[in-house]
């Protein structure tokens, strides 16, 4: 299993008694209660115990351990701060009144448990949630059909050792691009990670197993009809008829035309929140300073796993109602002389956008 860098290489041995551990009151962070909890470990304390229990389960169902030996609850603790925040592990291991070595164990297996539980935690919705997706996207926007919004984000990392070239992204920084699609609540939907920052967008969501069963039989299980994706101009809608992107402005944009993006935008603004929490949450995503590109991947799908989590166990992220809100000028000049509801003009172009 690959190191971590942190200041320097993390592979030295840590029983050569360079490493002093310090008494730590280890059972002040397991009686700390919210909101002081919540401040340090990014999670309600209730979540956090839930989240115990939900690994635990997992690590003897799935045959990793026959009984959990170990209490989990301060190893948990450690991988929550690391994944919250860009300390390197032998602060850590202070902290915690551990071996850096000790840090690091637990971080991979933990993550790796968060991995395998995305099935779990990352579902398409089915039939009945798509109609409350889409229901409240039209409440707000009067865009129609809506069931998620898709984007690419990137996870900065540092130069791989092999073929970095492939992983340098247009803003000049070595990357992953990781493809997601969320709903109304933010919850992540649909996730594809693993692609080179060099890849475009589109063609990362090209190559994630969401499109291609969206292109073959499975279509009418995943989007009726009436519904679609949107995403931004990055996504063509010439190739497929499940995903919605802007009228492109060559300056003889209709006013239908205008209303349009503008609907859209303020939908697709729900992708933008939903990767402003999870990276404002999770912070060492913004950068991963990561040799084993394996442990990256692994560690950016626990953060996204953690960000449902908590959604799905009540966790309020953002104020839902407020995050619909734009400004009230440009409403006013969008409906100024409006001679029919805004929902009829976009439903009129929605189908002349998917008709030509």
């Amino acid at each position: 299993m690959g190191m971590l860098k942190n200041g320097n290489d993390f592979g030295e041995d840590d029983d050569d008694g360079s490493w002093v551990k310090v008494e730590v009151d280890i059972e002040g962070y397991r009686t700390m209660g919210d909101p002081s909890f919540r401040k340090h470990y990014r999670l309600r304390k209730d979540t956090y115990e839930t989240l115990l229990e939900t690994l635990a389960h997992h690590l003897v169902y799935s045959g990793k351990v026959q009984r959990v030996r170990t209490p989990l609850d301060i190893p948990l603790l450690m991988v929550l701060w690391i994944l919250a925040n860009p300390d390197s592990f032998r602060s850590v291991a202070l902290r915690f009144g551990v071996l850096p070595g000790t840090v690091y164990y637990h971080y991979a297996y933990i993550i790796e448990v968060l991995r395998e539980l995305a099935p779990k935690y990352i579902q398409w919705p089915d039939a009945e949630e798509r109609i409350v997706i889409k229901g409240s996207f039209q409440a707000y926007s009067g865009f129609p059909g809506i069931v998620g919004v898709v984007d690419g984000t990137y996870n900065n990392i540092t130069a791989p050792i092999e073929q970095p070239d492939r992983y340098i992204n247009r803003h000049d920084t070595f990357s992953f691009n990781t493809s997601v699609v969320c709903d109304h609540t933010l919850l992540i939907r649909d996730i594809h990670l693993g692609e080179v920052g060099s890849i475009h967008d589109q063609r990362v969501f090209r190559r994630s197993p969401l499109y291609q069963r969206l292109l073959n039989d499975d279509q009418q299980q995943l989007i009726a009809v009436d519904e679609h994706l949107i995403g931004d101009g990055a996504y063509s809608v010439s190739e497929t008829n499940f995903i919605m992107s802007p009228f492109r402005n060559r300056g003889n944009m209709t006013e239908l035309q205008r209303r349009f993006n503008y609907a859209l935008c303020w939908c697709r603004a729900r992708i933008e929140h939903t990767f402003g929490k999870a990276f404002g949450q999770w912070r060492r995503m913004k950068m991963l300073q990561c040799v084993n590109l394996d442990i990256a991947t692994d560690h950016i799908m626990a953060c996204f796993v953690l960000h449902n989590f908590m959604i799905l166990n009540g966790e309020v992220l953002i104020d839902l109602e407020d995050a619909w809100e734009a400004p009230d000028d440009v409403l006013e000049r969008l409906m100024e002389n409006e001679p029919m509801p805004l929902e009829q003009h976009l439903i009129n172009v929605l189908f002349c956008h998917l008709t030509h």
